[in-house]
């Protein structure tokens, strides 16, 4: 077993960025077409619940660039009352779009596997820690710059995988 490093989360990243809630101006919503992920489509599980999606048009979602989502992204809930749920897209869920409740973590995947990172994110005392963050804001959230300074032990890549796929393989026996 190799040597695990402590490293912020902003070490990791390629980009982290937040949606914008379409305005009627744009198109606002429709009834069908892309996939909207809001926050509470995300649960503290790992999981994203469709059922739970809005839905957004081609325009709206081209005019909407910054928050076009890609797979293996991270999603990650900054606002609201349930701030460090956290998903990771899969090609299922694609095309899609977020608003800013939610961050966008797309790892450099030469550092860190973004199933690993997630199950991080997960952990009930990064749940608490990010919640702890919020302070007692009648609307809690957090910041970019505190998503980033989040301290996560890293293994090396191939372990990181292989951690990951035993969770994997727990959370499907569970399932």
């Amino acid at each position: 077993m190799s040597e695990w490093q402590s490293q912020n989360i902003g070490t990791l990243i390629r980009l982290i960025t937040k949606g914008t809630t379409p305005n009627k101006a744009m198109g606002g919503f429709s009834e069908s077409g892309i996939n909207y992920i809001k926050s509470e489509s995300i649960s503290y599980d790992g999981r994203i619940d469709s059922s739970k999606f809005a839905f957004i048009d081609e325009k709206v979602h081209q005019e909407l660039k910054r928050s076009q989502l890609q797979k293996d992204d991270i999603l990650f809930s900054m606002a609201g009352a349930y701030l460090g749920k956290s998903a990771i897209v899969q090609e299922e869920h694609l095309p899609a779009n977020t608003n800013q409740a939610l961050a966008i973590i797309r790892l450099d995947q030469s550092k860190a596997y973004p199933k690993f990172i997630n199950y991080f994110f997960r952990h009930p005392n990064v749940i608490d820690y990010v919640n702890n963050l919020s302070g007692q804001s009648a609307q809690p959230n957090i910041n970019f710059e505190e998503i980033k300074s989040i301290e996560v032990g890293l293994p090396i890549l191939p372990e990181q995988k292989a951690i990951a796929s035993v969770l994997s393989s727990l959370d499907d026996k569970i399932d």
